[in-house]
């Protein structure tokens, strides 16, 4: 249980934070807000889990007005049909519609990371994921991460990790992408999982039909990233090489073109 001091040390943490960003980020800021006011036209959304050590913005350099950022558990993106069948409307749900329909933003991107908790759970939990469910988040993981559990088993089945995934693809709906995880095996098997989470999220966008409709007019691109929190490395995954590519300077470029 946490300690009285514990919980008013937290709080104290985000009041100095306040503090801080008064008395040096602030008037930078106001100038970026001054800018985005009247019109901010956003670049894209990202979808990251809630894990305090992700931080996209940065990850990414982001300035205000730049991205929607949406963040849950896992990085999940529910299927359409959950909220359809079940008569609820989540912030997921709600966000893409914001940032794809009412805002047109060209991009979305599901942001993965390595020692991911939900991901750690959900690996432990995989060969029970049919059954009731004792907390939320387990709940939520069963419910929505089905199909990544499916996908992550026929790996572990291989034996070694190496066999392909086939992905129905979120950049031309006629089309499946086929996905090789960890080629060169750096990353334990939850991570595996993490980076098999974060591809099947794409199949997910395709179940939303304003986002389908966008998809095949190519108004929209969907991709990939996971980041190796303790490597402070970030990967995309590139439909051309079939596996998650880390971006240095060395890859820049070639990644680059495929986002043309």
């Amino acid at each position: 249980m946490a300690s009285a001091y514990s919980i008013r040390k937290g709080m104290a943490r985000v009041l100095e934070g306040i503090m801080k960003y008064r008395q040096t980020l602030r008037p930078s800021l106001l100038e970026e807000f001054k800018k985005v006011a009247l019109g901010p036209s956003p670049e894209g959304l990202l979808l990251t889990c809630v894990d305090s050590r992700v931080v996209a913005s940065r990850l990414t350099q982001a300035v205000p007005g730049q991205l929607f950022i949406v963040r849950n558990p896992g990085n999940l993106v529910p299927p359409y049909e959950y909220y359809k069948d079940n008569s609820l409307v989540g912030s997921e749900c709600a966000a893409l519609e914001l940032a794809c329909s009412r805002n047109n933003v060209p991009m979305i991107a599901v942001f993965g990371h390595s020692d991911c908790k939900a991901m750690n759970l959900l690996y432990k939990i995989r060969n029970e994921i049919s059954t009731p469910s004792n907390t939320p988040l387990e709940q939520w993981l069963k419910v929505h991460a089905q199909g990544t559990v499916e996908q992550f088993k026929k790996l572990e089945s291989s034996g070694d990790y190496k066999c392909k995934l086939i992905f129905a693809s979120a950049q031309h709906h006629e089309d499946d992408f086929e996905a090789y995880i960890d080629p060169n095996n750096e990353f334990k098997h939850s991570d595996k999982l993490s980076q098999v989470n974060t591809l099947e999220q794409l199949r997910h966008f395709l179940s939303y039909p304003f986002l389908r409709e966008r998809l095949n007019r190519k108004e929209l691109q969907v991709h990939a990233l996971w980041t190796d929190i303790y490597r402070g490395e970030v990967y995309m995954f590139s439909f051309k090489e079939k596996c998650f590519v880390k971006i240095d300077e060395n890859t820049y470029e070639k990644l680059s073109h495929e986002c043309i």
